[in-house]
Formats: structure tokens, sequence, C-alpha cells
């Protein structure tokens, strides 16, 4: 009789799953249907090893929610093979903090990019803990450091030349893009769009094309943005381990040109996603090093860190350094001189999107606290409420992700009818719904269930329009 696994047995006890939520927790990262609970019973009670990627899947998934490494030879024995295409986040990314470093993870993109988003492409599991944050206080220890200017020399053997109009075009390009963003979100289709663009920006700074230095920095600027916008698409697409990689491949760049400033834009992004993972405190690491990383810039990159840091304050349900913290933000971005010097990717920017940040990190305080909510709860619902609006014009993304949040607020208050009328609006068939929206619709899908009144006609007839949504939105 084959032994069991006591391992995966033990650890399945310690964090209270049965094996179907393990096999759901694994279908969420491999696709419906890639493991049934038969399988999952056969590694808990034959010891059976799961082919290559499941034992490194389900390590992961574990490894996520023990908080703590469990590794392949932990789990399975040392029985399982290493994985060929589901890779930690930084995997051949972690190089020199110089132009060199720079142009390692560059050609790491160009060995490897084409196939990325693609059948058979190398996936990206994200990190936590050290594996995050130690690579990321790496940067900020060198960050004040000087760095030699980019030495340079064209290739003058083929006689192509990149010229400043041709970087200005490209420039323009990415202006296009983050309108895409910003109107329909990071579908896979407009994540494969980015990716596109961000290799052949890649390409042109490997060649040696570029007509002298000041035009591969701007080729390097481009490449910067590109990236930070390439791993918001990934974020809004729920791949984690994707926007880590491009965030971080951005950070490279913007130590190369030392833009201090988007260095810590882009570690206010990656606090924000551990934020809405729930990884308090990877959260709090990332937020501070994006604090400690804005000072000195512009009051505008210090409103955006501190937000964030704020934010992790609610989400360990500290109510009074949640507080304290988005009063200072709130005091930094709505000063007289706040436009002052503010980076034109950060358009998006304002007194209005704190407010809406203030919202959502209400939502988490009072899910965090144990103090009671209803005014919190009250609080958030007003500040999300004027951003929720189905035809906004600028923001159309992020007003529906914020009308879901706010039924689910409803909801959480006891107004069913009401949250039913707000998520009634998001069902309509242009509504945009990238991935993380569409995680929001579930779990309000899951609350719904769990309401006294999920028996109801109004409730039935909504989740079951709701469920049709569901099954109907493609990923791709």
């Amino acid at each position: 009789m084959a032994r069991k696994n006591e391992v995966l047995a033990q650890l399945l006890r310690e964090v209270g799953w049965s094996q179907s939520e393990l096999m759901r927790a694994v279908n969420r990262l491999l696709g419906t249907g890639y493991v049934c609970r038969s399988t999952v019973a056969e590694w808990v009670n034959q010891a059976r090893v799961p082919r290559d990627p499941v034992a490194t899947v389900v390590a992961h998934v574990l490894s996520e929610v023990t908080a703590r490494d469990i590794t392949l030879d932990d789990l399975w024995q040392g029985r399982a093979k290493s994985p060929q295409l589901w890779l930690p986040a930084l995997e051949g990314l972690q190089t020199s903090w110089d132009h060199v470093g720079t142009l390692h993870t560059v050609h790491d993109w160009l060995d490897h990019g084409e196939t990325t988003l693609d059948f058979h492409h190398r996936s990206f599991l994200p990190l936590r803990g050290s594996g995050l944050s130690g690579p990321v206080w790496s940067y900020l220890d060198c960050a004040t450091k000087p760095i030699s200017q980019i030495a340079y020399q064209h290739n003058r053997r083929n006689g192509c030349v990149i010229s400043s109009a041709m970087t200005e075009i490209v420039a323009l390009v990415v202006a296009h893009l983050r309108c895409l963003d910003d109107s329909e979100g990071g579908s896979l289709k407009n994540l494969r769009f980015v990716h596109r663009h961000l290799l052949t920006v890649g390409q042109q700074i490997s060649s040696g094309e570029a007509a002298d230095s000041a035009i591969l920095t701007s080729l390097l600027r481009v490449w910067m943005q590109l990236n930070q916008l390439a791993g918001w698409m990934a974020y809004d697409a729920e791949q984690h381990g994707l926007a880590q990689r491009y965030w971080y491949t951005g950070l490279h760049a913007a130590r190369s040109i030392q833009d201090r400033s988007f260095g810590a834009y882009l570690l206010a992004l990656l606090a924000n996603q551990a934020v809405y993972r729930g990884k308090a405190r990877e959260a709090t690491d990332l937020a501070n090093a994006a604090t400690e990383a804005a000072k000195g810039a512009p009051a505008s990159i210090r409103a955006v860190a501190g937000g964030v840091l704020a934010h992790t304050e609610a989400l360990v349900g500290n109510a009074h350094g949640f507080q304290t913290g988005i009063d200072r933000v709130l005091s930094l971005i709505e000063a007289p001189d706040a436009s002052d010097n503010k980076p034109d990717w950060l358009y998006w920017y304002s007194p209005a999107q704190v407010r809406v940040q203030q919202g959502h990190a209400l939502l988490a305080l009072a899910r965090a606290s144990s103090r009671p909510s209803q005014q919190w709860l009250t609080d958030a619902a007003r500040l999300l409420a004027p951003h929720a609006v189905l035809d906004d014009a600028q923001f159309p993304r992020e007003a529906v992700y914020n009308r879901v949040w706010l039924a689910r607020s409803q909801l959480w208050r006891g107004e069913v009818d009401t949250a039913l009328r707000t998520v009634r609006s998001t069902l309509a068939e242009h509504v945009v719904r990238p991935p993380r929206t569409v995680a929001q619709l579930r779990a309000l899908d899951d609350e719904l269930a769990r309401q006294p009144s999920s028996w109801t006609p109004g409730v039935a007839e909504l989740r079951g329009n709701l469920r049709d949504l569901l099954l109907g939105v493609g990923q791709a």
C-alpha cells in the first residue's frame, strides 16, 4: 500500500484546508479544471508526485498561505522535478545596479520575451518576504550613490540611426498606450499589445543604433515607462509575478538614468500590489522603501508613496496610523504648489484619487479592525461613490472597479437592495472587465451566497445573471 504524504497532509491541517480547497487554489493559477479533487487525494493519500508545473504551483500556494517557504524537496521529499517554465518572478534579473545591469535585463527580455503570454510560455510566480524586499532594499542602498554616465558609441556598421525624432514618436505611442489602459484595463489581449512595443524598444536599446548617448537615455526612459505600464496591466490581469518582473526591470532602468522619482513610483506600485494581495508585511516594507526613495522628490511623488504607506496601516487595523498618514498625504496633494514639477506620467494622480484610495483603505480597516466599523463603511461608500460612475469618460476601468467595491461595502452594511442596484449596472456587456475587476465580482457573488436573503427572487436572479457573466468573461 502506498505511503501517505504526511508533509502535505500536515500542511493542509495547519492552514485548515480541505483537499478541495487545495484543488481550487491550484486551479486559480493553472486554469479551471486543470486538476480535480481525486488527483489531489492521490497526492495526499498515495504520495503521488504531480507533473511539472503542478508540483511547483502546489509548493507556491502553500508558501503563500503559510507565509513561509515550502520547497519542492520539503513537499515531495526530493522526488519532484525542478520547474522548466514556472519560475520565480525575478529569475535571471538580479544583477548590478548600473547601466551594465540594465542592459542585462534588456537582453533577458529579448532572449525569452517573445514567448511571454503565449502558449508554453514562461510563467512567473510572485515573490514574497525577503525574496521581494531584499532586492528592493538593495536598489535603495545604491540609489544615492553616484553612477557613471552611460558610455556609448554608435554602431555605424549598418548605417541605421535612431534619431531624436524617432524617440519622440515612441514617447507619443506610450502616451496612447496609457489611454488604452485607462479605458480598457489589463486584459491579456491589451497586455500582449503593450509587451510587443516593450520588446521593440528593447531591441532598439540593444542594437547600438541610437545616434548618441542622449538618444539612448531617451530610449531607456521609454523602456522604463513601458515596464511600469506593462506591470500595471499585468497586475490588473492578476498576473502578479509578471507584474513584479516588469516593475523590477523598470527599477533597473530608473537607476541607470538616475531617475529616483520614478524609482519611488515603482516601489509604491509594488507596495500597492502587496496591499491588494493582503501581504501586510511585504506591503509595509515596500511602502517604507518607496517613502525613503521619495525623499527630496516633488510633493506628488511623496504623496503617492505616503498614500500606500497609510494604506498598509489600514491593512493591519491601525486606525490612528492610517488617519495620521492620510492626513499627511492630503496636506501634500492639496497644497498650492502640489502640481509643481509633477511628472507627466503621474497625470492620473490628484486629490480626487487620494479620496478614492482613502475609501479603499477604510474598507481594509473595517475588515481588519476589531472595533465597530459601520462609520468606516459609511465613509468609504461616500468617498467611492463619486468615482464609481459607469459613464466616467477619463478612467472607466477604475470607475467599474470602484463600483464593485461600493456594492460590496453596501452589502457589508446590510443594505442588500442598494448593493443589488449598484452591481446590476455592472453586468451590461459594454462594461470594462479586466481580471482584477472580475475577481471582485466573484468575491461579491460569494458574499451574496452567504446572505440570509440569498434565496429571495431578487438576489437569486442577480446571482444567476452574475454567474452567466462570469462564465462568459474571457481572460484572453
